[in-house]
């Protein structure tokens, strides 16, 4: 565990508290935040979105699933994963049709089209994790995995 500073107390340079140069959230924030807008920009030079990306590879990778488990899946709202849906299905990426056991529920599924442009979209983004991770090692990659893994369980509601 990390030593433990006082709240407020000015490091050398008078550039901050201590604890906050040292905590791990901000860092965590700014990760996610430039490593989704890299993420966004490389994938929208081919036209892509980062939501239809996690859409199109969920679906190829699971198969078809009902709507609110997509959206669990995917940890977004119903309501943004409806709209995403339906600019997916006006580009005949994806479909959606009634669960038969459960009329109420929305089964969503990849068309032709929508896993012919998975496969166009897939190299665009494997490339952009193989920038995002230069110079870490496999074993870092791995670990670094783990490591994330471990603080969302640390963090999960329940």
């Amino acid at each position: 565990m990390p030593e433990q500073e006082t709240p407020g107390a000015r490091t050398e340079t008078g550039d901050g508290p201590a604890w906050l140069r040292k905590s791990i959230a901000p860092k965590l924030r700014l990760a996610a935040k430039e490593s989704r807008a890299f993420f966004e920009e490389e994938l929208g030079r081919s036209g892509a979105s980062f939501a239809a990306w996690t859409v199109l590879a969920t679906l190829t990778l699971e198969g078809p699933m009902i709507q609110r488990t997509l959206a669990k899946y995917l940890s977004i709202e119903g309501p943004t994963l409806s709209r995403h849906l339906e600019t997916m299905e006006r580009r005949g990426l994806v479909v959606r049709t009634r669960d038969g056991a459960d009329r109420r529920a929305a089964v969503v599924a990849l068309t032709d089209e929508g896993r012919s442009r998975y496969v166009e979209i897939e190299a665009v983004a494997l490339r952009s994790q193989e920038r995002m991770l230069e110079g870490l090692s496999d074993a870092d990659v791995v670990q670094l995995g783990e490591l994330l893994g471990r603080i969302r369980d640390n963090v999960k509601p329940g």
